[in-house]
C-alpha cells in the first residue's frame, strides 16, 4: 500500500473532469484523477507546493452541476498529480456533489 493510499479516510472514485484551478490571480485547466467527498486528486504539470491555498471550478459533466470549492494541497507528486483537500464548499455544492459521487452505474472505486 503506497503512503498516499495509507492517508486515505473516505473512499475514492475514479473520474475525468475538468477543472479550472486558480491560485492568486494565475489560473489553470487541469483534469481530475479521482475524487472523494472530501478532496480530488488531479494530474497537474504546474507544480503546486503543499500548502497552497486553491480555488477550484468545477466544470458541467452529465448529472453534476457547476461546484466551486476551495481547497489545499496535501500532497504533490511535482509536475505530475496533486492532493487537494477541500477547505470550503457549499451546503448545495456539496450535496450535488455527494449525488454524483454515489451514483453506483458512473463510478469504479479508485
Amino acid at each position: 500500500m503506497s503512503s498516499i493510499e495509507a492517508r486515505r479516510r473516505v473512499p475514492r472514485f475514479i473520474a475525468s473532469l475538468t477543472v479550472l484551478l486558480s491560485e492568486g490571480e494565475a489560473r489553470y485547466v487541469v483534469q481530475t484523477e479521482n475524487m472523494s467527498q472530501t478532496g480530488v486528486c488531479l494530474r497537474s504539470e504546474k507544480v503546486f507546493p503543499v500548502g497552497t491555498q486553491l480555488h477550484l471550478f468545477f466544470g458541467r459533466p452529465p448529472e453534476l452541476p457547476p461546484l466551486i470549492a476551495e481547497g489545499i494541497v496535501k500532497w504533490s507528486e511535482g509536475g505530475k498529480r496533486l492532493g487537494v483537500e477541500f477547505t470550503s464548499i457549499s451546503p448545495d455544492d456539496r450535496l450535488a456533489l455527494l449525488r454524483f459521487l454515489s451514483s453506483p452505474s458512473r463510478w469504479k472505486q479508485a
